[in-house]
């Protein structure tokens, strides 16, 4: 079991890095199609909160899951 959370953990912490690398892409491209930079930075941070907010929703599950009180209970 504990293969099996590591394994998904990398691969979640995985797409989310392709999800930030993709979002710079978009910027760079919507810089280049002539959009504000202004108007872009802040569609770019809008897109980066939202995959804060994701790891750490994830950050509070793991370390929701990993609390001594919730291992003494199993």
């Amino acid at each position: 079991m504990q293969i099996k959370h590591h394994i998904l953990s990398k691969t979640i912490a995985l797409l989310l890095a392709m999800q930030l690398f993709l979002i710079g892409l978009q910027t760079k491209s919507q810089i280049d199609q002539g959009n504000s930079s202004i108007e872009t930075l802040i569609w770019m941070t809008q897109q980066y909160i939202s995959v804060l907010v994701k790891i750490r929703s994830l950050q509070d599950k793991r370390e929701k899951n990993d609390s001594p009180k919730l291992k003494s209970k199993r």
